[in-house]
């Protein structure tokens, strides 16, 4: 299974697997945290999120708002042999930013 995953849900669906949760966590031999910690996240769901990326002299300098790690691709390569290959098979360089934790 992926690292991690990405999914919409409705507020429907959303108010039902809350519900859910809450009668798994009585009944299940689970840690109650991992179930907190999952009711947490799925209470958070909202809009889209509001990313902000700030970009100086034609480089990322900063990614704020975003919920999940993001990787940039650099093409410019001032000269330099770039170390990267983007899915294209495109030189470049890679690293990437992680989540803002202190968004809700």
């Amino acid at each position: 299974m992926p690292e991690s995953l990405s999914t919409r849900l409705t507020e429907r669906e959303a108010m039902l697997v809350l519900k859910a949760l809450n009668l798994f966590r009585a009944a299940m031999e689970i840690d109650p945290a991992e179930i907190d910690a999952l009711t947490s996240k799925i209470s958070r769901i909202g809009k889209t999120p509001e990313i902000t990326v700030g970009v100086y002299g034609g480089q990322v300098q900063w990614i704020m708002g975003s919920p999940f790690p993001i990787r940039v691709c650099d093409y410019d390569s001032d000269g330099e042999e770039l170390p990267d290959l983007d899915e294209l098979g495109q030189r470049c360089r890679m690293w990437t930013e992680p989540a803002d934790l202190t968004v809700n």
